[in-house]
């Protein structure tokens, strides 16, 4: 049972054997007696339907047509709800000498909720990333305004590709036309991810460096932005990310 916890096994260990031996002793067992450490990972959740036969299908057909493409034309694109907590919610070390666990001085807002909306690509003719930060929550008609402003600001271009997922703020609403819209009016191509395949998405990984950098991001810095601190912060560390970064992404997902 790969999600028992060492405890379970100290227990298992004594009723099958009767032998009695501590956690940290199952412990070095798992990390010392195997080529591969046995610890505990957090993993990827696969819902049973990934595997339906019309699914299957899909993504067969999704990487046929894909595998057609220039790479370099390929930009993908996606949202993520951004909070305070990836900012300002992390570990601190406990004093040595008193045992006290020092607070961490924070605005009055950092729970505040933000919504990204983010594409990412390799195209050396426009930036890595294109994104923008507003404050809740995003709908159809907010993500067609992001796509309208990449199209008029050049950043996506006659026959890019844009993969996106199959979620209703892409396809529902003023949305159910965007495909057919792209294509006539700029020939730009869109592709819908097949469902349940997010770690086809590079931008996934774009979202796991940004929450990982926030985590390491001066909080000194962060408080001196005042109100709006985790965006400043957010997009201090966006615009650093460079193509050679989003090609590791693109290689890590297959592309």
């Amino acid at each position: 049972e790969p999600s028992r916890t060492l405890k379970g096994y100290v227990v298992g260990l004594h009723q099958l054997t009767g032998t009695i031996v501590s956690t940290s002793t199952i412990s070095r067992f798992f990390n010392h007696g195997f080529s591969i450490k046995g610890t505990l990972c957090k993993p990827n959740l696969i819902p049973y339907d990934k595997f339906r036969p019309e699914n299957l299908e899909r993504a067969v057909e999704f990487l046929l047509m894909i595998s057609v493409f220039d790479r370099s034309r390929i930009k993908f694109g996606d949202e993520k709800h951004l909070k305070g907590a990836e900012l300002f919610c992390r570990r601190t070390r406990r004093n040595i000498v008193t045992g006290e666990v020092p607070p961490i001085m924070t605005h009055p807002d950092f729970r505040n909720t933000y919504s990204i909306v983010g594409f990412c690509g390799i195209d050396c003719r426009t930036t890595p990333l294109r994104y923008t930060i507003a404050e809740g929550i995003n709908d159809a008609e907010n993500f067609a305004i992001c796509i309208e402003l990449a199209v008029i600001f050049g950043w996506l271009l006659p026959y890019d590709v844009v993969v996106l997922d199959r979620a209703a703020i892409h396809t529902g609403g003023e949305n159910r036309i965007l495909e057919d819209w792209l294509w006539d009016n700029f020939r730009i191509f869109v592709l819908l991810l097949p469902a349940r395949t997010p770690e086809w998405n590079p931008i996934e990984l774009v979202w796991n460096i940004l929450v990982q950098r926030l985590q390491i991001f001066s909080l000194d810095l962060a408080n001196s932005f005042g109100k709006h601190s985790l965006v400043v912060a957010s997009q201090s560390i966006l615009d650093s990310i460079t193509h050679d970064d989003v090609e590791g992404c693109f290689r890590k997902c297959g592309v």
